[in-house]
This record gives structure tokens, sequence and C-alpha cells, in this order.
């Protein structure tokens, strides 16, 4: 009895193996592959910009501080901030009593000089023995300075109206009629980022309380300069008529287009930065000066780059490496890059059109590995084996 169960579990494993055999042959079925499956895109071509994000300061095109030229007491101020006046309009006017009074001293010399110079001129035409041609001449040359006396005092008597430079608008006042402004003005200053003003220009109540400072300022804000400062390392970019983007806080959504204009061709010692101004045209004046401005340059453009993803790239410039696959096998290849933006970067040497880039890179990946490919979303979605 023991032989005979021992024959039938016998047979019994037999036919199991004979038959599992018999389904794997009617499948058909390959062993599962083995090799590992890595995902690859093609490089892309299209437009690449490096571009630089920096702060700017907005200022008006033309900004001064108007100081009297002589010392007087305002008699009359016709303007107040946010006034906008036009070039050679009269602003204010200072009141000097002993001016008018020099000058008229002035015209009466001058007079009484041209008097004795035509007498002593016609006397020695007439005569030469009366009048020497020397008196003539010194008659001749008090005249002069008689004439230049009564210029130079109607000038300052011109200097006792204070009139628009230019186009503008008064973006500050700092004198009431009544104040006594004295001449040359005080410590004021107009500089890119903020107006500086002495202490004899605050204005309170009683308007200008100790004369010395400015008695208005004016702004041309129909064109604003923007300030920025490029680092060291991006000025060998700058150039006249770059484009250049602009936006402002104020105006959410909305880009200012503009180019820049100058720059010092110089660094700042302390910041080893370059001023560079962008002329911003500034239509309907919306834009005030002191703004702050999100400045972006496009520092370069290339056309028709090729670009791959940025993590399938290990490194920058010269130094930089990607994995390609190559009839069916790995291969780390040495690139060039050129300008990295955002998720992209542009490859200026070691690849074409039609490599294979493993995307991202990895050091888990050993050259002349055999390997399948997946086509990355952006490429055709289809998977291919390595004998393929």
């Amino acid at each position: 009895m023991k032989g005979t169960n021992l024959l039938i579990a016998s047979m019994a494993i037999a036919l199991a193996a004979m038959a599992g055999c018999a389904r794997e042959s009617a499948n058909g079925a390959p062993p599962p592959p083995t090799d590992p499956v890595v995902t690859v895109v093609h490089p892309q071509r299209g437009e690449i910009v490096r571009t630089l994000d920096l702060p700017g300061d907005a200022v008006g095109m033309y900004e001064t501080a108007l100081h009297a030229k002589v010392t007087g007491y305002l008699k009359s101020i016709s303007v107040d901030k946010g006034d906008w006046v036009k070039r050679g309009q009269v602003l204010a006017v200072i009141e000097v009593p002993e001016l008018h009074s020099n000058l008229a001293q002035a015209q009466a010399r001058l007079e009484i000089q041209r008097v004795t110079y035509q007498r002593l001129r016609r006397v020695q035409q007439s005569d030469p023995r009366l009048v020497s041609q020397e008196d003539v001449d010194m008659a001749f040359a008090k005249y002069q300075e008689a004439q230049a006396a009564v210029q130079t005092l109607q000038t300052m008597v011109d200097y006792t109206q204070v009139v628009a430079p230019f186009d503008g608008v008064i973006t500050g006042r700092f004198a009431d009629p009544g104040a006594l402004i004295r001449a040359g003005g005080g410590d004021f200053g107009v500089n890119e980022t903020s107006g500086l003003v002495s202490p004899g220009a605050t204005e309170g109540a009683g308007g200008h309380r100790t004369g010395g400072g400015p008695i208005l300022t004016i702004a041309d804000i129909s064109e604003l300069r923007i300030y920025l400062y490029v680092p060291e390392q991006d000025y060998p970019y700058i150039q006249r008529g770059m484009p250049a983007t602009l936006r402002f806080d104020e105006f959410p959504g909305r880009v200012f287009h503009a180019q820049v204009a100058r720059y010092a061709n110089s660094l700042d010692l302390s910041t080893r930065t370059m001023l560079v101004e962008i002329d911003m045209p500034n239509p309907g004046h919306k834009v005030y000066p002191r703004s702050y401005a999100h400045v972006t340059l496009d520092l370069v453009r290339h056309q028709n780059a090729l670009q791959v993803p940025s993590a399938a790239v290990h490194g920058s410039g010269d130094t930089a490496r990607v994995w390609i696959v190559r009839d069916g096998k790995l291969a780390l290849v040495p690139v060039t890059t050129g300008i990295s933006k955002g998720n992209v970067v542009e490859i200026t040497s070691g690849l074409n059109d039609d490599s294979l880039v493993v995307e991202p890179y990895s050091n888990t990946l050993s050259a002349g590995e055999k390997i399948r490919t997946s086509m990355a979303a952006n490429s055709a979605a289809t998977t291919v084996s390595s004998a393929d």
C-alpha cells in the first residue's frame, strides 16, 4: 500500500508540471524584461532671453529748486504745490526797494557820462586844439563803465522775478508773502532718490520761517528718468537702446515699455554697481517722481536656441554634462550651456535636435548600460525597447 501511494503522488506532480509547461507554451509570452526604463526628451528650439530684474527709482526728467538771486521780502507768489506752469511764467516776485534806487542812481550817472562824452567829442571834432583825443577816450571809457553798471543792476532787478525754467509741476512751496528771502539760497539739492531740504527751508503754518532755502521746487514729469544700479557682473551687457519693461505697485497688471537711455560707464566704488538711466514716457502724468519701479532688462536674446529641461543638465558653462541614449545604451556627454531661463537651459554645443536626453539627470546611471526609454509628456508618449 505504501509503495502504491508514493507512485500516485509522483504521477500527480509530473502531470502538474506538464500542464504548466503547456500553458506557457500556449501563451507564447517572453519573460519580463529586466532592463531599466528612463524618461527621455528631444531638445526643443525657440527664443530664449537672459533678463535682469532690478529695483528702480523714478524721478522727473528735469527737477530743480528755485532760489532767489537777490535778498528781499517776498512780495507775491502765484503758485502752490500741484500747480502746472509754463516755461517763462512768473511764479514769485521779490521786493527790493534799495535795488530800484541803486538802478535809478546808476542810470543818472550813465546820462551824465553820455552827455560829457558827446560834448567833448563834438568840441574835439570842431577844434582839436581845445580838447585832446586822450580826454575824449577817457570820457568814452567812463561812459561804457556807466553802461555796464546799469546793465548789471537791471539784471539784478530782473532777478526779483522768479520764473519757471521749463514746463512742469510745482512739487514744493517753501515761502509765503512777507517772508525774508536771502540771496543764494541755502543747503538744498535734489538727487535721484529724494529731496534734501535745509532746516531753513522747513515749511509750516507760517511758510518760510527763517529764509535761506528755496522758494519753490519744480519738476517736469511728462517723461521720467528711472535710476537703477546694475551689478558688476552684468554691466558689460548694458547698451543704449536696450529694451526694458517696468512695473509699478500702484498700477497692478500694467506694463510700461522703455529703453536704456544712458549709463555712467563707471562703477560706484562702494557698491561696485553702475548707474543706468531709463527714459520712460509718462503720458497723462500717471507715475509720480519717487515711485518704486520693478525693472526688467533684456540683456541677451537668442533666436532658435536649442533648449533642454534644466533638470536634465548637471553643471553649467563648458563643464556641464547630460545623459543621452544612443543605440539603446546610456552615454554621458559633455555640453556647453548658454542662457538659463526658468526650467529650461540653452545648449550651445554637444547636442542636436534628434538627441534623446535623459530627464532628470541621475548619478545612479552608468555609461554603456542597456536601457529602455519612455518619451516625456512633451514628446511622443510611447515606450520602445532597447532592441528596437
